[in-house]
């Protein structure tokens, strides 16, 4: 068997195992769809499908609170030939109240006065103007305070149940981020583009636990 003909062997190999791999991707794509319409009418929430020219996913409204699980593409193309995407998850509510924020805790050892400086840098970028006067919050239980940072105006402002805990203790993946400010409630996944119906009921319970206690 010369190279030629071995080489168009191997070529059509792959090409057979994309093409398997391709209609699987998209098997199991209108399978997670068609699991998150079944959700969405089960509880009686609306569900509407993003199609920008750089911005796509899906929007999930109930009358509380709003979902929407989205990639953006900067198009600009990268060295690789590859667009540059950012994905994200936001859960919000009409719920203002006083400036509050739930984070994954940082590592600020060593860094002195920096760590602090760098910190506030955070929470103005998390927050903006609503960032002025927050402070950390010793609040919850030695678990949650190891894994989670919490800042707020006022140790009165800050209400923890055992369910937020929990759900936020056992949450895998890209921690939440738990803003509440002036505008609403809102919780975000940076970098996470949710898109099973599993992880969206996820993140709603969580919403819908904030709502309840904070």
């Amino acid at each position: 068997m010369d190279d030629i003909l071995l080489n168009l062997i191997v070529f059509a190999a792959l090409a057979i195992v994309g093409g398997l791999v391709f209609v699987l991707v998209r098997q199991r794509q209108a399978q997670s769809r068609q699991e998150i319409i079944q959700m969405a009418a089960e509880k009686g929430w609306q569900i509407e499908t993003l199609r920008e020219p750089l911005r796509w996913g899906e929007r999930l409204i109930s009358p509380g609170w709003r979902l929407e699980a989205t990639s953006r593409a900067s198009g600009r193309e990268l060295d690789s030939g590859s667009s540059d995407v950012a994905m994200q998850t936001v859960w919000s509510a009409d719920q203002p109240g006083p400036t509050l924020l739930i984070g994954e805790r940082s590592s600020q050892a060593n860094l002195g006065s920096l760590g602090g400086m760098l910190q506030q840098q955070v929470l103005q970028l998390a927050l903006g103007p609503d960032a002025n006067g927050l402070t950390e919050i010793r609040a919850g239980s030695a678990a949650f305070q190891q894994k989670y940072m919490l800042w707020a105006q006022n140790p009165a402002d800050v209400r923890l149940s055992t369910q937020l805990e929990s759900i936020l203790l056992e949450w895998k993946g890209i921690k939440p981020i738990i803003k509440r400010t002036s505008a609403g409630l809102t919780i975000e996944l940076q970098g996470a583009h949710l898109k099973t119906a599993p992880d969206l009921l996820r993140l709603v319970d969580l919403g819908e636990t904030s709502l309840k206690t904070l």
